[in-house]
């Protein structure tokens, strides 16, 4: 119920945000991003499309691809499942049923062999747990990254009033390493 009422009040504040705080904003979280970000050798990193009110990724993707990095992007399926496909210059994309970008492709990757994950969100919490749209696709998608020697780096990238004090984080959710805002970087262990 907290997740739901907090989702609602954060999709609420966003779209409050005039067009000019969001576009100055974007520009900095990306630029700390790609300072922060090892995006030079890292040779897998995941993306998104931007929806809503998520952070746009225009000045990444830029920055991945001076060093010819994979891209890769999620798609959804039935049954509720999402999968991580190569995103190229070639590519179709079509939308899905929420209306987000996707990438029509065959060419998939385990996300355990992912470097940098930058997942969208709708908020974090204290301990750097996501909230996301509730559909619960990341969570499922990501369930084993969790507990992998090998695990990706897991970035959120989004603005200031995302980052709630509560704590409402479930073991089954998604955790940041890293969240990036306007203002500042957040750690969490």
């Amino acid at each position: 119920m907290i997740k739901n009422n907090l989702r609602t009040s954060l999709l609420k504040q966003g779209q409050l945000l005039s067009k000019n705080f969001i576009k100055h904003s974007d520009e900095k979280i990306q630029k700390k991003a790609i300072n922060f970000l090892d995006l030079k050798t890292s040779k897998n990193i995941l993306l998104y499309f931007p929806y809503k009110y998520e952070v746009k990724l225009d000045l990444i993707t830029l920055e991945i691809n001076k060093h010819s990095n994979n891209i890769y992007m999620p798609r959804i399926f039935l049954e509720n499942k999402m999968k991580f496909n190569l995103l190229s210059k070639l590519n179709d994309l079509k939308k899905n049923k929420y209306g987000i970008k996707e990438v029509i492709n065959d060419d998939y990757i385990n996300p355990l062999d992912i470097d940098i994950m930058i997942v969208p969100l709708v908020g974090v919490d204290c301990n750097g747990f996501r909230l996301g749209y509730g559909g619960g696709y990341f969570d499922r998608a990501l369930s084993k990254v969790h507990s992998s020697n090998k695990k990706p780096l897991i970035v959120g990238l989004g603005y200031d009033y995302q980052i709630c004090s509560e704590s409402f984080g479930r073991n089954h959710d998604i955790k940041y390493d890293v969240v990036i805002t306007e203002t500042r970087i957040l750690y969490f262990d």
